[in-house]
Order: structure tokens, then sequence, then C-alpha cells
């Protein structure tokens, strides 16, 4: 219960609603809400981003016996074997 301390009383939070109101008007209160959830969630996937971008530089980079098999990487040493065998027939 101490961390609902610090979200003041609902005497508070009228007040808070009734300044909004005047301050904005009724018709603005949804869209300034929506923005603000807009915003929230952009935050949170920066966040997000930014983390895994720390995990990934933590992260040791693949060694040679660490191949990569992932279908691009197989597309792209097909491209240069095929490249490879291009120059030589030149």
């Amino acid at each position: 219960m101490q961390t609902l301390a610090y979200l003041g009383s609902p005497t508070q939070w009228f007040i808070l609603a009734i300044i909004c109101l005047v301050v904005f008007g009724a018709s603005r209160l949804p869209e300034i809400a929506r923005n603000l959830g807009k915003s929230l969630g952009i935050l949170r996937k920066a966040k997000r981003d930014f983390e895994q971008e720390l995990m990934n530089a933590e992260q040791p980079s693949p060694t040679e016996s660490q191949k990569d098999n992932s279908p691009e990487a197989e597309a792209q040493a097909a491209r240069n074997t095929t490249a490879a065998t291009d120059k030589k027939q030149d």
C-alpha cells in the first residue's frame, strides 16, 4: 500500500480532472489521451530496441566454427561462388 501513497488522493485526481476539462475542453481530451498513448507506445518501442541493441553488442561475433546457416547467408554464398566462377571463365 506504500506505492499507492504516491498516486494522491481521489480529491486531488478530481481537481486535476476539472482543471483539464477547463483548460483543454471536453472535445479535445480524448484526442490528447490518444496522442499521449501513442507517444508512450513509441517510447516503449524505442526503449525495447535500445535494450536489444545493447544485448546484441554484448554478444561476441560469430567465429568460423559458428557459421551462419540462414537462407540469406546461403544465397549470398551461392552468389559469391557464381561470381568467382564467372571471373575464372573470363
